[in-house]
């Protein structure tokens, strides 16, 4: 049981490797593989000492087959003793770096500084631990070999320790829902790992090659399997074992799968943006060519009879038409985005006027945490794509007949700056949420837009290396959450 959990662990944490191939996931690609590789040294020991009822070796093993396998694999003890001694060693130091490359508060940004300080010990624990060299240290002093071992406990648990305190630390210091679950999800991948590995680091390494030594047995003994184990402290660590195997494997691949979801969302919009760029591309040159020719039947027609209102509106009616398709034109085509520094509340300013010259009576309330919030952006088509959003709000409280403004929370958020925009209508329904980001849909009156805004958005915040994540806030409106890349820093502020 045990070793098939941990089996599947390591496979899907390989896949999820395939599907995104960044630092953070090899760091937990690699702690699953050293977990897989020290749990396959523990058990081959357990296999080859013998002394286990078939129930505890159903719990570790699982078939009797995989037992047997264990047990007449063909390996020196030297040879299972050094994998186990730089496995037990290399766990804790990944598994801190990995909870470090996670983490974004202050304390773990400093120490990201000094991050090779971490190696130094491990090393030479490994170095300590390769038989020659153990048995030419101890030699025939207890005294040193308990050293050693001491030693090498007080490595093991503080990394571990320090590598769950730094996750806590890092998920109290989360003030966004939506990064607190996707943190949650792989953090309980590490805490899970983390837990096996201790019900198991106590097996010294050295105690496999120096298995015939009186003294390193007295000191150790293989308190798992130990005789004298309470029934209580039996039982916990057998089932233990298995529990958290089964959360970690539920939590890695409940990762796996919104890893696998969002590749496969991106890729299904990168198509439909491909085949609505194309497809307006030729529908709005051939409608302005008509326009065109239509303006200018319609000038000549106002020349002879200049006082004819019709004529009038209908040259404005042929205006605006040609502003509606060169809009349609811009949201649909890649454009290249200057990006410089620009103050994030000209951004939302210009978004808001914008608003307020459609809509004049909209309620709007902005607020920020931090003031002096930079980013790196294209102030033009930014402002434009928040203006978007935040149009829907407006027009969703105004559908509710709420009388609550629409809210813009600007602010920092690990290494992100976040403007969320949130609003008191009724929310979205999941047919709504499927195909919000898709070009040429809307859930509003089809002859009043073109379906393109929250296209044009996304593709926006995308091209200043962003997203845009939606939730749904507690009184059953919807929050749109944009997340820019952090530049610069601020202090406190206020309402506006």
């Amino acid at each position: 049981m045990l070793i098939a959990l941990v089996s599947l662990i390591l496979i899907f944490s390989l896949i999820l490797l395939a599907i995104r191939r960044d630092r953070r996931t090899l760091l937990i690609a690699l702690t699953c593989l050293t977990l897989f590789s020290f749990i396959i040294s523990i058990l081959t020991y357990i296999a080859k000492k013998g002394g286990i009822g078939d129930e505890i070796s159903m719990i570790l093993f699982g078939p009797r087959a995989v037992r047997t396998a264990f047990q007449y694999r063909i390996m020196t003890l030297e040879s299972l003793g050094n994998a186990l001694n730089i496995t037990r060693h290399i766990f804790p130091l990944l598994l801190l770096l990995t909870a470090l490359d996670m983490a974004y508060f202050d304390l773990a940004l400093k120490l990201k500084r000094r991050m090779y300080l971490l190696f130094i010990i491990p090393l030479a624990l490994i170095l300590c631990y390769i038989p020659a060299v153990f048995k030419l240290l101890s030699g025939n002093h207890p005294a040193s070999l308990a050293i050693l071992v001491k030693a090498s406990r007080i490595y093991v648990y503080t990394y571990v320790a320090a590598a769950i305190i730094v996750l806590v630390a890092e998920f109290l210091s989360i003030t966004l829902p939506f990064f607190r679950r996707r943190f949650l999800s792989k953090s309980a991948i590490l805490i899970s790992l983390a837990i096996i590995y201790s019900f198991y680091a106590p097996q010294d390494p050295a105690q496999i090659y120096l298995f015939y030594r009186n003294d390193y047995m007295f000191i150790l003994g293989l308190w798992f399997l130990s005789p004298v184990l309470s029934p209580f402290l039996y039982a916990l660590t057998l089932t233990g074992s298995v529990a958290f195997g089964i959360t970690g494997f539920v939590s890695m691949l409940k990762y796996v799968r919104t890893n696998f979801d969002e590749r496969r969302e991106e890729i299904t919009l990168s198509r439909s943006a491909s085949l609505a760029s194309k497809g307006v591309g030729m529908f709005t040159h051939g409608t302005k060519n008509e326009l065109l020719a239509l303006g200018i039947v319609l000038s000549s027609i106002k020349e002879k009879y200049p006082e004819d209102e019709d004529v009038s509106l209908a040259i404005a009616t042929v205006g605006e038409l040609n502003e509606r398709i060169e809009r349609l034109h811009r949201t649909s085509r890649s454009r290249v985005s200057t990006l410089s520094p620009t103050p994030l509340e000209e951004i939302i300013c210009d978004a808001c006027a914008s608003v307020l010259k459609r809509y004049a009576d909209a309620s709007i309330e902005m607020r920020s945490t931090n003031d002096g919030i930079m980013v790196l952006a294209d102030r033009q088509s930014l402002s434009e794509a928040v203006a978007n959003i935040v149009m829907n709000a407006v027009e969703a409280n105004a559908e509710a007949s709420s009388t609550n403004p629409v809210s813009i929370v600007c602010g920092y958020e690990r290494l992100w700056v976040s403007i969320r925009i949130s609003d008191s209508g009724k929310g979205m329904d999941r047919r709504t949420l499927r195909n919000i980001w898709q070009p040429f849909w809307s859930s509003k009156n089809s002859s009043q837009n073109w379906g393109m805004g929250m296209y044009f958005s996304r593709n926006c915040v995308k091209s200043h290396l962003g997203s845009i994540r939606y939730e749904r806030t507690a009184n059953g409106g919807s929050r749109f959450i944009i997340l820019l890349p952090k530049l610069g820093s601020g202090t406190k502020g206020g309402v506006r």
